[in-house]
C-alpha cells in the first residue's frame, strides 16, 4: 500500500482551488487503498480538508511563504513528517516551490508529483500535472528523461460529482442564473453582480443562484440580498454544486476551477478574469469556443455586463451550442486518469 503526502494550502489569498483539486486526487488515491494525508500551513485549507475526512498535518510556520528563510524552515518540516510516516509518493500543489526546493525533497520519496499551472521553470519532479485548457500550448519541458507531463483538460482534477453526467436539455428561454467567484471573492464582484442584474427592468425577474464560497468575508451582504429580493439563493457550504450548475440556465463565474465545472455540467457561461493567473485560460476557453470572456473584473462596465447577458441569454442556438461543446471537453475523469498513472507508474 503506497502512504501519499499532499502538500497543499488554501486561504482567502491564495483561495481554495489547489485544496480542492488536491481533494479530488486524494479521493481517487483513498479508492484506490493507499494511505493519504495532507500538509498544510493555512488554518482555512485545513479545515476544509478535515470536513471531507481525511488526516491533515499542520506544519505549524510562522513565517509568511515569501519571507528568507521560510523554504528551508518548511523544507525540514515537510522532510520530517515524509520520514515519521514512510511517505513514498509526495504531491505538491503550492506556487511557493524553486528548483532546489523539489531537488532536496526528491531523494526522500520513491515519487515526486507537482500539480501546476504556470510553468515557470523545468520542474524537477516524476511528474507535472496541468490540467488546465492552456497545459498543452505552455511548452512545458521535462526535466528528467523519464519523467510525464500530464497536460490538458483530460487530466483536469475535477471532483467525482462532475463525471458521468447527462447531456444537457438547454431550455429556450432562461429563467435562473448563477453568480459565482469560486472559493474567496475579495473584490465583492458577486454582489456588485447581482445588484446590477437587479437594477435591470428584464433581468430583475431572473431567478439568480448565488454561491458564497467557504472563504467569502461579505456573505452577510449576500444574505441580507436573499432576504430582500425573493428572486435571490444564496447557497452556501454547498455539498453538490452540479446540482446548481446544471439548474441553472447559464453562469457567470470567475476564470478559475468553476469553469472546468460548469464545462460538465454544459452551463453556458461568461468569465471575467478575476487574477492574473486566470487570464491566459479565459482568453483561451474564449478563443477555442468554451466560454465567453468578459475580460477584467475591473475594466468592464455595469452596462457592457448587461449587454453581454441579454445577449447570450436571448441567443438559444449559441447556448445550445456552447453546451455541447462545454461537455465534450470536461468529463470528470481526469482526478482517476491522473491517479492512475502515478499509482502505474514503476
Amino acid at each position: 500500500m503506497h502512504s501519499i503526502a499532499i502538500r497543499a494550502d488554501g486561504s482567502p489569498a491564495i483561495g481554495m482551488g489547489h485544496i480542492m483539486r488536491c481533494l479530488a486526487l486524494a479521493k481517487e488515491f483513498n479508492r484506490a487503498g493507499c494511505r493519504v494525508c495532507f500538509l498544510c500551513r493555512c488554518a482555512e485549507g485545513t479545515g476544509r480538508i478535515r470536513q471531507e475526512g481525511f488526516e491533515v498535518f499542520e506544519l505549524g510556520l510562522s513565517s509568511a511563504p515569501n519571507t528568507p528563510g521560510s523554504a528551508e524552515i518548511e523544507l525540514k518540516a515537510v522532510i520530517d513528517r515524509i520520514q515519521k510516516d514512510g511517505v513514498d509518493i509526495l504531491v505538491i500543489d503550492t506556487y511557493n516551490v524553486s528548483e532546489d526546493y523539489f531537488l532536496k525533497l526528491r531523494p526522500y520519496v520513491n515519487q515526486l508529483v507537482y500539480v501546476d499551472d504556470m510553468n515557470r521553470f523545468p520542474y524537477p519532479a516524476d511528474v507535472v500535472v496541468n490540467g488546465n485548457i492552456t497545459g498543452k500550448y505552455m511548452n512545458y519541458k521535462k526535466y528528467y528523461d523519464d519523467g510525464i507531463l500530464l497536460l490538458g483538460p483530460e487530466y483536469n482534477l475535477i471532483r467525482e460529482e462532475f463525471e458521468n453526467l447527462p447531456d444537457r436539455a438547454v431550455n429556450r428561454e432562461v429563467r435562473e442564473i448563477m453568480v459565482t467567484t469560486g472559493g474567496s471573492d475579495p473584490h465583492g464582484l458577486s454582489v456588485a453582480i447581482i445588484h446590477r442584474l437587479l437594477e435591470d427592468s428584464e433581468l430583475r425577474s431572473l431567478k439568480i443562484n448565488a454561491v458564497a464560497g467557504n472563504l467569502f468575508t461579505n456573505k452577510d451582504k449576500l444574505r441580507e440580498l436573499g432576504r430582500n429580493y425573493n428572486n435571490v439563493v444564496l447557497y452556501e457550504n454547498v455539498k453538490f454544486m452540479s446540482e446548481i450548475m446544471l439548474k441553472s440556465d447559464m453562469a457567470i463565474s470567475a476564470g478559475g476551477s468553476t469553469l472546468y465545472e460548469l464545462c460538465a455540467c454544459g452551463t453556458p457561461t461568461l468569465a471575467f478574469i478575476a487574477a492574473d493567473n486566470q487570464e491566459f485560460v479565459v482568453e483561451k476557453m474564449d478563443e477555442m469556443g468554451y466560454v465567453e470572456s468578459l475580460g477584467r473584473y475591473g475594466e468592464l462596465s455595469g452596462d457592457e455586463l448587461i449587454l453581454r447577458v441579454k445577449a447570450l441569454a436571448h441567443n438559444f442556438e449559441k447556448r445550445r451550442s456552447l453546451s455541447k461543446k462545454m461537455q465534450r471537453l470536461v468529463d470528470g475523469k481526469g482526478a482517476r486518469r491522473v491517479a492512475g498513472i502515478i499509482l502505474g507508474r514503476r
